[in-house]
């Protein structure tokens, strides 16, 4: 019977440094990550605002080219106002703005239920199988271990924002064929590249704070509903009732001139208004809708509207006004707060009992 050595045996390969090392927990990460049916079906869904945000901007690009094509397709334009139509231009940057602005939107809703199916799981199940010894008994350090981590998530995000935002900028550049464009809009872009990614490290590092708050990924995942679900929820109804009232107000303002005032009253005390800070997500949306200047958008185009009717529509499509920095410190507060979670339950080899 043959007798194997079972010492240490020498490895001649070559070491990595370690700056990419905490590739390898990502690259293993996604595997595991795109394996599931549910995960895929979610990211294809998740495309159907993508090409929708393209065959706006190729849409764009052909009227502001005054194509042939466009007289076939106005029966459904409708929703764009007949002076956009007959001169495109000045408009160009609005209706970018909106167009990249209602796609994050509508990705944001994905991008947090992707964040519920990856991530409970990540770091959960390593403690739940006590796996961190594995992971710490190689030269790995816990800053290498989160990166890892998180790096899953921020792939995952970034394949429903940041990737399908750069395709469909440079699609709308192909029709366009106006160099001028490049100038015009290259901003957009970068901001929504900046939100894309504020997305997906501030969503990916409050889950990872989560999932290493409990051994089990389903305890995980509802207290990531909660946060996202009930706390949008809750300043939803509290932001309803503020609304009304306040859209009351402003149709009371429009029958005279001298209450028209009123609604300046009503747009200095929407600044005031904390209730959406209560909502995670709204701000996300706050920090997005200053990013990408949607706010001055609408306003340019509410410059179409009577002048009577002007103020109700600003009310009815602008977001919260009150200062981006507030919400901008709600998410800071969590960032520090979720690598504060995650300093103290991740530990070395050396801390681990």
């Amino acid at each position: 019977m043959p007798i194997f050595d079972q010492g240490y045996q020498h490895w001649s390969g070559r070491l990595a440094g370690h700056t990419w090392r905490w590739l390898a927990i990502t690259r293993h990460g996604l595997r595991a990550a795109f394996a599931g049916r549910t995960i895929r079906l979610v990211l294809l869904l998740a495309w159907i605002p993508v090409l929708l945000l393209a065959a706006m901007l190729t849409v764009w690009g052909l009227i502001e080219r005054n194509s042939e094509l466009i007289q076939a397709m106005l029966p459904f334009l409708g929703f764009l106002d007949p002076a956009i139509l007959a001169g495109p231009r000045p408009y160009r940057i609005p209706i970018w703005t909106l167009s990249y602005s209602i796609f994050m939107s509508a990705e944001l809703w994905f991008a947090m239920v992707l964040v519920l199916l990856v991530g409970p799981n990540l770091i959960s199940q390593d403690l739940r199988y006590h796996a961190l010894p594995l992971y710490f008994s190689r030269p790995l350090r816990r800053i290498d271990y989160v990166l890892g981590k998180l790096g899953v998530i921020v792939v995952v995000l970034s394949s429903v924002t940041i990737v399908p935002a750069i395709l469909a900028y440079f699609l709308g550049l192909a029709f366009s064929l106006d160099l001028s464009i490049l100038r015009d809009t290259f901003g957009i872009l970068l901001a929504s590249i900046a939100y894309g990614l504020l997305i997906a490290v501030s969503a990916g590092l409050l889950m990872l704070a989560l999932s290493s708050l409990s051994r089990n990924s389903r305890y995980v995942a509802l207290m990531g509903v909660g946060l996202w679900i009930v706390s949008s929820a809750v300043a939803g109804a509290l932001d309803a009732a503020d609304r009304e009232e306040r859209m009351h107000r402003a149709r009371g303002a429009m029958r005279s001139e001298e209450s028209f005032s009123e609604s300046a009253e009503d747009l200095a005390a929407a600044k005031r208004d904390w209730r959406p800070l209560i909502s995670y997500t709204e701000n996300l949306q706050r920090v997005g809708r200053h990013l990408l200047g949607t706010d001055a958008a609408w306003n340019l185009l509410s410059k179409l509207r009577p002048a009577e009717e002007r103020a109700l529509f600003m009310m009815r499509f602008r977001g919260p006004q009150f200062p981006w920095y507030w919400s901008a410190g709600v998410l800071a507060a969590l960032l520090v707060l979720s690598a504060s979670i995650l300093k103290f339950t991740i530990k070395s080899l050396d801390r681990l009992k």
